[in-house]
């Protein structure tokens, strides 16, 4: 009966987004049903346990800088540091990207909260986002078109030479990982618009203010 009873105050859920803006707006909608997001595994499986509805807010950052890269390990002490010492907890996490983002929560009665508040802060925020996509989705696209052409020559080679130890099943191996990866590119590449657009607004935000 314990047992049963700890399980329905755990429960797991599987999610993927292309943006960390979705990804927040999920985690804070599990915390207004009554569940505290508590660790989360290769950015994809969410790990919660019960709570009072609406007693935690959550927000998610990245730990990249404006050129799309991964911030240091100086930078992610400091966020880390900074959201500690306004009363948040950091959320366990594996992340698949090696440490690019960083997911907090804290009570909602200690009142409003927000990682970056300022436009420059958001303009950071942004910008590194779109180059870190745009990066990657290049990547991902040059080992598409090599992932082609080298599955394309091993079955030209195939039909030319069918005793040499070449098999059409690689072949279709590697047209499968160039469709996992184009894919994958595509994922990438659907947010930067939003995030140009984000940019854009910041930008004419900061120039009205001034």
């Amino acid at each position: 009966m314990r047992n049963q009873t700890a399980e329905k105050q755990k429960i797991t859920k599987i999610r993927a987004y292309a943006t960390i803006d979705r990804e927040e707006v999920f985690l804070n909608e599990m915390c207004a049903a009554g569940w505290k997001p508590v660790r989360i595994i290769l950015g994809m499986w969410f790990r919660f346990e019960k709570c009072e509805p609406g007693e935690y807010i959550a927000r998610v950052t990245t730990c990249i800088d404006p050129k799309g890269r991964k911030a240091s390990r100086q930078r992610r002490e400091q966020l880390t540091e900074f959201l500690t010492e306004s009363g948040a907890e950091i959320i366990p996490e594996t992340n698949i990207d090696a440490d690019t983002r960083l997911y907090a929560v804290r009570r909602a009665e200690m009142g409003d909260f927000e990682i970056n508040t300022d436009i420059d802060s958001l303009l950071i925020e942004y910008k590194g986002r779109r180059r870190y996509h745009i990066t990657f989705a290049v990547l991902l696209l040059a080992f598409f078109v090599l992932c082609i052409l080298w599955g394309g020559s091993m079955v030209h080679n195939y039909r030319l030479y069918p005793d040499e130890q070449i098999h059409s099943l690689s072949a279709c191996l590697e047209f499968v990982c160039a469709a996992v990866e184009l894919l994958c590119s595509i994922v990438l590449l659907v947010p930067i618009p939003q995030y140009t657009k984000k940019i854009k607004e910041l930008r004419s935000r900061r120039e009205f203010e001034e």
